[in-house]
């Protein structure tokens, strides 16, 4: 790889593979030979694991940015040493099309050259196809545990200038368990759901919690970002079955997947699961043709003018809007939709309010509360859409902690009718 690296221009962009998808060799990699890219920009999108371009050593040299932190930069993000690019989930293929972005090199990790002469992006397909068509180089760790993805998942092998084979496992996903706030947030959520609902929600404790309660539903649909344990075991369930779609009906979509071994296995060349760009699966007109579309997001702050801040700590920005808008917005549109923000009434080791008087963050709010069907919390349901001011921020308030409740409806009596 020596030559190449020589090769790069100081204001040059290396994109990663995002998600479970990053390529730990190339990752590493960039990390190692930081001192000789000095001005080199790295686009990393939800990497899961640690980031070892984004180390204080390596940011010595390079010049971070990202379209979602994820897990793998939010300390990055919280020390503010990333540039994040604040657009939503559906618009990154349209940066790469109209070249606000460019991949002067792309670095993947996708699986072994088929019978065709196709590789297929595996886990996770979201802008990749974008940032190809742009891309002056590409690298790629070719990997056989990398799963052959149905849907728009594969490409030429002749696309591939820099092989480099790999043995490794797919990162995988970890779930830790609901705890008891998780699991009555989960079934608050779970009781607002129909019968051929189609479901979008995403990955970790509470959205498996949520999961695992719907087994009393029938002919659900999944139309989704990321693809889960949890949606596996509902098709295999047969809970899922995707027959009320119109877009894509009888198969499951989604344009990144995280979880066990035994997932990506089943995703292998799978026609009932498919890959699809971002700017399918969060695409506003193909959200709104699904009847029942329902949207569950979380969040980490709402005010009781039901303003969402999905960014901000404070003063310090750990993440960004991602998908929520497009979904929220999806579900807003569709016949029968339902846009859900499901969320802690309390965070941090102080049990901080997430209901508060006014918005602290620094930024515009992901949704504002017009944009949104219902606030849901361990303590119950604040149904707000169509409310007046007043009665919106009443029901925001009665869903808080206890400790804050009494405060915030007292507030919430003084807003305008």
């Amino acid at each position: 790889m020596a030559p190449l690296i020589d090769a790069l221009p100081a204001d040059a962009r290396v994109v990663l593979h995002s998600g479970h998808a990053q390529p730990p060799l190339l990752a590493e990699m960039l990390a190692q030979h930081a001192p000789a890219l000095h001005g080199v920009q790295v686009l990393a999108t939800m990497p899961v694991v640690d980031a070892p371009y984004a180390s204080a050593a390596a940011l010595a040299h390079l010049k971070v940015e990202s379209l979602m932190p994820g897990l793998g930069l939010r300390q990055a993000a919280l020390a503010d040493s990333l540039n994040l690019l604040r657009h939503t989930v559906f618009d990154w293929p349209a940066r790469f099309a109209h070249g606000d972005l460019r991949a002067d090199v792309l670095m993947l990790q996708v699986s072994p050259v088929d019978a065709d002469g196709m590789v297929s992006l595996g886990v996770s397909v979201d802008f990749m196809h974008a940032a190809l068509a742009s891309a002056r180089c590409v690298v790629a760790e070719i990997n056989p545990h990398m799963p052959d993805t149905c849907g728009h998942s594969r490409f030429s092998a002749q696309h591939i200038d820099w092989f480099v084979p790999t043995n490794h496992a797919v990162q995988t996903a970890k779930v830790v368990a609901p705890d008891a706030v998780d699991q009555r947030i989960a079934e608050h959520v779970a009781g607002l759901l129909s019968d051929g609902a189609v479901v979008q929600i995403g990955m970790g404790s509470l959205p498996e919690g949520v999961l695992a309660r719907l087994g009393h539903l029938r002919h659900l649909g999944l139309h989704t970002g990321i693809f889960t344990d949890g949606m596996q075991a509902l098709m295999e369930s047969g809970v899922v079955d995707n027959s009320t779609k119109r877009f894509k009906p009888g198969v499951s979509v989604a344009t990144m997947a995280g979880g066990s071994a035994d997932l990506y296995r089943y995703m292998h060349r799978n026609h009932a699961v498919e890959m699809h760009p971002c700017d399918v699966t969060h695409g506003p007109q193909v959200l709104a043709q699904m009847d029942g579309f329902c949207a569950i997001n979380s969040a980490l702050q709402v005010d009781l003018m039901g303003r969402v801040n999905a960014e901000w700590v404070g003063p310090r920005r750990m993440s960004l809007p991602g998908g929520l808008p497009n979904f929220a917005q999806g579900a807003m549109q569709a016949k029968k939709g339902l846009a859900i923000i499901a969320m802690r009434s309390v965070h941090g080791p102080a049990q901080r309010s997430s209901m508060v008087f006014e918005l602290d963050a620094h930024g515009p709010p992901a949704l504002r509360g017009e944009d949104y069907h219902c606030l849901v919390t361990e303590h119950g349901v604040a149904h707000v859409h169509g409310l007046s001011p007043r009665e919106r921020a009443q029901a925001i308030a009665r869903v808080a902690h206890p400790m804050w409740r009494d405060d915030l409806m007292a507030q919430a009596l003084h807003m305008d009718a």
